[in-house]
Formats: structure tokens, sequence, C-alpha cells
């Protein structure tokens, strides 16, 4: 299943509260719009039924950031949805808040903590939403966190006042428009605008609510008013602690790109990788092809000959797998021949993975496909065995300017 724009799918812990939820987006390529107007990322999160603050019921509870005139900008909202438009008469509220925002002062303010140039997301950047929550369950803190391509990180974090201390219940993620209803029209292709969400809780398990919004937790149906074409792909991993998803179309594998006529081959290969790439090695070469599916699409596609001769080799090596015959020189020559030229041709995000699968090669030399991945894990792990750490645990600083 396939979600888009503000239509994506609701995430819960069988309706208890979410704790220390975090929302990491990893941008595998630049996400920027063709307006060139900005967007925002929006985690839009649902309390349980019976939380009020100055008599009015929380219903949805907004944590934004901005990527706008060049920076990043967050903002927390507290909504009562459906609240008149003025307090009552005689009522003596807390200054300059209303009945639809109840919680606090003047929080239609954004605050910068970072720059984007170009309203532009760039590749091999980080940006995360989480939330720290107290012992009731409570969201107590709210951090903001992006680290650019060199690992640089802008950080800021707002505590959530005493009055509105509430659980979350659900929540929903949106890659939409900068506010006020607007739409945004993100860039497209396999090198436009992609990304992985990773989905956390500490403790807890995330799972997909069927039924959309209000069905399992009683939480009310508020979409979001912003809008965009961003697509969404199904939840992956769930129930688990952490789950993922992709930003923008599903591509299908290099490697089944390569085999499309012929679901034989396809199957074998499945195969190979679902029970003999089991260990750290093989869950390496695994990965490169999931993260890496539209570079290595693009690879194969702008050079017919790196492709055949790929699509050659692949033959061999199932069948050597196959048959449980260990890998001979020749072969292993050829690929090495293979991944030093295509070594040259990748972008800067799959740097040092040439070498590695260079030392899988020689680790096959003479062996068996298991025996020689077994060699290999002694050396090579999977990069990326859970989400990249907690870059809000280096730096608190707050957001300091407000437009």
């Amino acid at each position: 299943m396939s979600y888009q724009s503000n239509n994506n799918a609701v995430l819960y812990d069988g309706c208890r509260p979410l704790q220390n939820l975090a929302v990491l987006l990893e941008v595998t390529e630049d996400i920027s719009t063709l307006e060139g107007n900005g967007f925002s990322l929006q985690v839009n999160c649902f309390p349980p039924p019976g939380h009020y603050v100055q008599n009015q019921q929380l219903n949805w509870l907004q944590y934004v950031v901005y990527v706008l005139s060049n920076q990043l900008w967050w903002e927390v909202q507290y909504w009562s949805v459906g609240a008149p438009g003025a307090w009552p008469s005689g009522y003596t509220a807390l200054p300059d808040t209303t009945p639809w925002l109840p919680c606090w002062a003047n929080d239609y303010h954004l605050f910068s903590f970072g720059a984007a140039p170009g309203n532009t997301l760039p590749r091999d950047s980080k940006l995360q939403i989480s939330h720290q929550t107290d012992d009731a369950g409570n969201v107590a803190l709210v951090k903001f966190d992006y680290t650019d391509p060199d690992d640089n990180v802008s950080s800021a974090q707002f505590p959530v006042p005493e009055n509105a201390l509430c659980p979350v219940s659900a929540f929903t993620v949106n890659l939409v428009g900068p506010g006020g209803g607007s739409n945004s029209t993100f860039t497209t292709g396999l090198t436009e605008s992609r990304g992985i969400f990773y989905y956390s809780l500490d403790p807890g398990t995330l799972s997909v609510q069927t039924g959309g919004l209000g069905s399992a937790c009683g939480e009310q149906n508020i979409p979001t008013g912003e809008t965009s074409n961003a697509v969404y792909t199904a939840v992956d991993g769930a129930p688990a602690s952490t789950v993922i998803q992709t930003l923008g179309p599903a591509i299908q594998c290099a490697v089944q790109n390569l085999f499309a006529a012929e679901s034989v081959t396809v199957q074998q290969l499945r195969n190979v990788r679902d029970h003999q790439l089991t260990a750290p090695a093989g869950a390496f070469l695994s990965e490169v092809l999931d993260r890496h599916s539209a570079d290595l699409a693009g690879l194969l596609a702008d050079d017919p000959a790196l492709a055949a001769e790929s699509r050659q080799l692949l033959h061999e090596a199932a069948r050597a797998a196959r048959d449980g015959a260990p890998f001979d020189d020749a072969l292993l020559d050829r690929a090495g021949r293979l991944v030093d030229r295509a070594g040259t041709l990748v972008p800067c995000s799959m740097s040092g993975i040439a070498g590695a699968v260079q030392t899988i090669l020689a680790s096959l030399r003479g062996r068996t496909l298991a025996a020689g991945i077994e060699e290999a894990s002694k050396t090579i792990m999977p990069r990326y065995p859970s989400p990249p750490p907690d870059q809000s645990q280096t730096s608190d600083g707050d957001g300091d300017s407000d437009v």
C-alpha cells in the first residue's frame, strides 16, 4: 500500500502513550520543490480524549519543521479544533491565547535553528523531530535536530508548558506545503526528492492503525490543510520498536531490473538473498542493493555493457550458489574488474562500498558462498543495522529568532 500528500499511514502502540517518539528523515536524494517556495515536515499527533486546557479539549498536536526562506524553522502548536471563535464573555484567558490554540502565548511564531540554502534538504542530510516523555507518558520536551552532509548539527528544543502536558496515542507524518494551506510540488525521479523515514519508540512497538484516524483510539479525524505531490510507500517492519517508510515511489531492485524478462533467474537470486546472505557480510550486500537501488538502476541503464557483464556474472554466481560449489578465480577476477569500474561511476554516498565488496570477493576465493560470506563477516558488517543515532543528544541549543 502507498500513501501520498497529507494522507499517510497512522501509527500507534495499541492506544498506549507513545514513549519517546522519534521521527527521523534520512535524505537519500535532494528534497526540493519545483516552485522553490519551500515545504514543511509535519509530525501530526493525536492525544487520547479527555485532555483540556482552559476548558478546551486538545485534539491535534503539531510538531513542524519548515524549510522556508533558506532557513530551517520549528513550530509547536497544540490545537483544540472545533473550539468557538472567541472566549466566553467575562472569561480571563491566558494572555495572547485563543480557544483554538489555548495552551501558550503567540504560538504562531516560527523559530530559526539552521540554514537550508535553496530551500533544499541536500542528499546525505538528516532531519529529526523527537519527543522526550515523562514518567506518565506525557510529552515533556520536543527536540528538533538537523545534520548536514558534513555532519554539522543544528538543534533546538521546546519544553512543553506544565498546563499542556499530555500523551500522544497516534501520529502521522506529512511532507507538504509550508503552511497556510499551501501546496508544494516536489521534484520527482530516481534521483529527486527521495528519503527514508525511521519511526521509533523507546520503549514500545509501532503498528499501522487500520481504518484511519479515530478508528482505534478515539482520536479525531483531523488532516493537515497543506498538500503536496509527495508519495510514501507502505510502512516496513511493523510491528516493531523501529519501523521504516520510504519517501518517493518504490523502485524495483536494480538486480530485478536486470532480469525483468527472466522470472526464474529473479527467483533464484531472491532465494540466494533470503537464504544464503544471512551473515553480516551478506546483510551488507542486501543493504547496498536496497539503499542504493536508484543509483544502481540509473548506472546500469546508462551503461549497457556494464549491465550485460553484471547480468552474466550474476547468472554464474547464482549457479555456483545453487550447486554449493566453490567460486573459481576467473569468475572472481571478472567481478573484481567490474566492481573497480563501477566504483569510479557511483556517487559519493556510495564511497567505500567498492572496497568492502572487493573484500567479500577475496573471501570467496576457493570457498562456497556460505563459507566465503562467513569469512568476510569477520570484517564486513552492515552499515546501518539500526537507525542512525539520535543527534539531538549532541547539542541543546534553542531556537532564538522568530518571524
